[in-house]
């Protein structure tokens, strides 16, 4: 299977407003019109790269994952059922409200949704900061990242390499177990953590990452999270392995957003899978 990059994220909000306020006066999205009870968010060409649905919980809902055109959805379709992996078609509805050709739905073992999808549809004109953000980057490399903490690490790390076709970036295993995987250049576009070192049990999104070129901008929107009384989860550090300077804020619905700028690009011809000691070079305080 070859999936291409993380395409979008699917979140569940019992605030929504106040989400809509937070990605757009504090993380600089454009906030795009949506259907019912769900606001999208556009941070690049794409018609948006995230979705936020009124609902009785906060946290993640989806996972959207790119493949290359309706050929590559058969196929992954036909690799998915080899595996015994019951895939199902997306509805209509639902394939209005993501803006896509095509998609099927799926969990994983640790029962998160995970989309695969084909033609996503570009927006109107181009993107358009609510605030001062220039661009994000994105292109082949996604959205940006997700981490999602599993009961389970192995298992999950299993599943996305062995089905989905994920490569190992890094391992690691303390203070805490935590695998980080790629499917592009991108350090990583999904991270599994521990998640009874985070005191639980049921498998959450902790965070999706953003990232910017700019490192004056990374600082500029810390400034703006301390002037606004945003919680910072974690302070301003540089990561270990994709060497991502960044800063940790809690959104409204409960997930964290890094903000970071300066990732790593992997060479899959040269790259080299370690165990790193620790997740962080210095900073990154809770």
């Amino acid at each position: 299977m070859d999936i291409k990059q993380l395409g979008y994220l699917g979140l569940s909000a019992r605030e929504p407003d106040a989400f809509t306020t937070y990605a757009t006066d504090i993380l600089g999205m454009q906030r795009v019109a949506g259907e019912d009870d769900t606001t999208h968010f556009r941070i690049d060409d794409r018609h948006h790269r995230i979705t936020v649905e009124a609902s009785d919980r906060d946290g993640g809902a989806y996972y959207g994952w790119e493949l290359a055109d309706a050929d590559a959805l058969r196929a992954a379709m036909d690799e998915l059922s080899d595996h015994g992996v019951i895939a199902r078609q997306a509805s209509q509805r639902e394939l209005e409200i993501r803006r896509v050709a095509g998609m099927v739905h799926f969990l994983d073992p640790a029962g998160n949704r995970v989309e695969l999808f084909h033609g996503a549809t570009s927006g109107e004109g181009e993107f358009t900061s609510a605030r001062d953000v220039e661009r994000f980057i994105t292109g082949e490399l996604g959205l940006g990242h997700v981490v999602l903490a599993s009961p389970d690490v192995s298992a999950q790390q299993r599943f996305y390499t062995d089905v989905l076709g994920f490569k190992i970036s890094d391992t690691m295993r303390t203070p805490f177990q935590a695998t980080f995987l790629h499917t592009n250049p991108r350090h990583h576009s999904i991270a599994f953590v521990d998640g009874p070192f985070f005191g639980i049990d049921q498998p959450f999104l902790h965070h999706f990452m953003l990232e910017v070129p700019d490192m004056d901008e990374v600082g500029r929107t810390y400034d703006l999270v301390l002037d606004r009384e945003v919680p910072v989860t974690m302070t301003l550090g540089r990561h270990s392995n994709d060497q991502m300077f960044s800063f940790y804020a809690e959104s409204p619905v409960g997930v964290h957003t890094e903000f970071g700028s300066g990732g790593v690009l992997i060479d899959d011809a040269t790259w080299q899978v370690t165990e790193i000691p620790g997740p962080d070079l210095w900073g990154h305080r809770h």
